[in-house]
């Protein structure tokens, strides 16, 4: 469908422009990216690349990222979601690409699809080329760049428009095609990593169904029409509404199905998700560092979308600001990333101009974009927190943390409302200065883009980055010689871990609940110290239980500590670079620790007596011999999934420490095996291989009954 007063261009023609400018905005925002360059701040080095290292080596390697042994004490890799292990764009680019140009690549291609799946659904609900041109880039830049540190927002947010045009063309024009697309594609979104974004998309696409099949388009008859329809008797006139609820329910009934099959189809990903969340922080509340609260839009830092430079001039001492207590912000901490909204000042007027022509129309575009205005606004009040203590409790709104993320929702209604202001404008231009006008304040939006990403976000680009040294780590070399693996305390949390070394303490957003009890963790450190430079009794106890058997500093160990033996120091090519930092690092084997596998009363007999045969993600092997009846402890992570056998037989997998596993050795030369392998994930595999069969079988009887169709009309 195309704008009520301007003629559609050739397909030819929206294509060539729609994938100039959703390839040329990438390269004007993201160049150093597309030259080899690199994202460096925020969550990208300690989250991300930890996460893309992990998966990469073990694709190249042909083992199976079901467990990341390397971040603290392993967790489940597929559970956590955020890898996105079984997204085809992800496994593929991983596979084939070094892993800064695979970052970037799917960073990159994924803006190139959010542009496109935009400009589709403007152009479904009738904006013009132009019209959609604005909308896509008002909505692709002004949410997502600021928050370019967090890597599964692009990822999964271009996902938004692309299945709403995919549900519009299944309503409007009971299109089979585009419904049947629905499920692979919402499959692909929570195949993505994050799920938040999916929620809200399966909210809006709810709200759109509901909006289409029940308040439908009341036809403007003429009197001689009305005249015509008068004779009707009223047994016909209460079969065709009957006819039409019938048609209404079937047709909600498609989508939802096609929604189940989408989420059949992810099962792969949802259901070891689900396994990892009944064991995690988020299900035992031993932590109050989840908070759905946190990450909310305060009220008067709505006023950024008139008045940015009130607000972004002081990026620096901006999160300060939102965190004071203000009128009707509720009492939770937020940072400007998460509370970021901006439409750009010139669309801000556009929006202005449509906002009562939109309120008053009767086009089935304005229709549709007063339903958008509608989501917007839902998006708005969510972002501010205050439905938090009515919806809070319900699933999905439960499990997420970042309320000012539903301004994805108000951001998409205000592209579309700009978009429908130029549309409305344009026409009251001379002919000549329409595509002149056009093209200034296209130009200027991307300017005011530019300069709002650079201020308001947590990552930045650098021409050269750090990743790319990853190999020639001094640190992770000289711990991948030592004869057992290594386990090292360091500073920045999982970035050590980007150089295959397994580092503590973790960084996670959902994980084993052990890492969030108090009673568990690392003793805190009041000292004020540079990192291991100090250390209490306490805390040399916990290291020693937890297996490590390194220390990295930034400064000396202390003479005081004789646990703690010096064995190097210096600058570290990729770990100096990616802390930004110039002086030397210092790193320490720690005596008296367990190591990563030791007897549970006799550490000190391990050397001799524990041989490690190997050790992956998946299966660890080992070769003891016990003087004696002993307990074998392995200080790893006792989760669900991992099974243990002692001579290939069957043995029980006991839990030490509150987190550690543990199995009974009888005395002799044995073999211990233990191996993961989770039933949620052979569940998951078998749920994504049923929902695959239904759609393809789905596909085909659909194409068969269409050709029969074909065929017995032309007879």
């Amino acid at each position: 469908m195309l704008s009520d007063s301007t003629p559609g261009p050739r397909t030819d023609t929206f294509w060539l422009t729609c994938l100039s400018l959703a390839v040329g905005l990438t390269m004007w925002f993201w160049l150093d990216l597309w030259l080899g360059g690199g994202l460096i701040g925020g969550d990208v080095y300690t989250y991300y690349f930890p996460q893309k290292a992990f998966l990469a080596d073990a694709l190249s390697t042909g083992q199976s990222p079901w467990w990341n042994p390397l971040v603290g004490h392993g967790y489940p890799f597929v559970g956590e979601s955020q890898a996105g292990v079984y997204y085809p764009p992800t496994r593929m680019l991983y596979r084939l690409f070094d892993l800064n140009t695979a970052y970037n690549l799917n960073h990159l291609l994924h803006y190139v699809f959010a542009f496109v799946a935009c400009m589709l659904l403007s152009r479904e609900l009738g904006l013009s080329l132009p019209g959609s041109l604005l909308a896509s880039l008002v909505f692709v830049y002004g949410w997502f760049p600021p928050r370019c540190c967090l890597e599964w927002a692009i990822l999964t947010g271009a996902y938004l428009p692309w299945n709403l045009w995919l549900l519009t063309r299944m309503l409007r024009h009971r299109d089979r095609w585009s419904g049947w697309l629905i499920a692979p594609s919402l499959a692909l979104q929570l195949l993505a990593g994050h799920f938040h974004l999916a929620f809200i998309t399966l909210l809006a696409m709810a709200g759109w169904t509901a909006f289409h099949l029940f308040w439908p388009v009341k036809a403007e008859n003429s009197g001689a029409e009305k005249s015509e329809l008068r004779p009707e008797s009223s047994e016909n006139l209460q079969e065709k509404t009957a006819n039409k609820h019938r048609s209404r329910f079937t047709l909600a009934g498609r989508v939802a199905g096609v929604l189940v099959l989408g989420f059949f189809m992810a099962g792969i990903q949802l259901l070891p998700t689900w396994q990892l969340k009944q064991q995690s922080q988020r299900e035992t509340s031993q932590s109050e560092d989840f908070n759905p609260a946190y990450g909310h839009l305060p009220p008067n830092y709505l006023s950024q979308i008139a008045v940015p430079w009130m607000w972004y001039s002081s990026a620096g001492e901006l999160a300060g600001s939102l965190n004071q207590p203000s009128f009707l912000a509720i009492d939770a901490a937020t940072n400007p990333v998460e509370a970021h909204l901006y439409f750009g000042l010139l669309p801000l007027l556009l929006i202005l101009l449509a906002a009562i022509p939109v309120g008053r129309g009767k086009t089935e575009t304005d229709r549709s974009l007063r339903l958008l205005g509608i989501l917007g606004l839902f998006g708005l009040l969510y972002a501010f927190g205050w439905l938090l203590p009515i919806l809070g409790e319900f699933p999905g709104f439960s499990f997420f943390r970042g309320p000012a993320r539903y301004t994805l929702l108000t951001t998409l209604a205000a592209a579309f409302l700009a978009g429908r202001g130029w549309d409305l404008f344009h026409t009251r231009l001379p002919k000549r200065l329409a595509p002149l006008l056009f093209a200034v304040i296209f130009g200027l939006t991307v300017l005011d883009f530019s300069w709002v990403s650079q201020r308001i976000t947590y990552a930045f680009m650098v021409p050269e980055t750090p990743i790319t040294l990853r190999d020639k780590s001094e640190v992770a070399r000289r711990l991948k010689a030592e004869s057992e693996p290594a386990r090292l305390f360091a500073p920045g949390q999982n970035l050590v871990t980007i150089t295959g070394i397994a580092a503590t303490p973790v960084y996670l957003g959902i994980g084993p609940a052990e890492y969030f009890d108090p009673e568990l963790t690392y003793p805190p450190d009041e000292s004020g110290a540079p990192f291991g430079a100090s250390f209490t009794d306490a805390q040399i106890d916990w290291l020693q239980r937890a297996g490590v058997t390194h220390v990295l500093g930034f400064a000396p160990p202390p003479g005081s500590r004789s646990e703690l033996e010096p064995v190097w120091q210096g600058i570290d090519p990729f770990l100096n670079a990616a802390w930004g930092r110039r002086e030397p690092l210092f790193l320490s084997r720690l005596s008296g620790s367990r190591g990563r596998a030791a007897w549970a009363n006799s550490p000190e007999e391990t050397a001799d007596s524990i041989r490690w045969k190997d050790y992956s993600a998946t299966s660890i092997d080992l070769e003891v011999e016990a003087s004696s009846p002993q307990t074998l402890v392995l200080t790893d992570l006792q989760h669900p999934g991992w099974k243990v056998t002692v001579d290939g037989k069957p043995a029980d997998s006991e839990t030490i420490d509150g987190m550690y596993r543990a199995v009974e050795v009888p005395s002799g030369s044995h073999q211990v095996r233990w191996e993961y392998s989770p039933w949620a994930l052979r569940a998951g595999f078998w749920l994504s291989v049923a929902g695959f069969t239904i759609w393809t079988a789905g596909i085909c009887l659909s194409a068969k009954r269409s050709s029969l169709s074909t065929n017995y009309s032309q007879k």
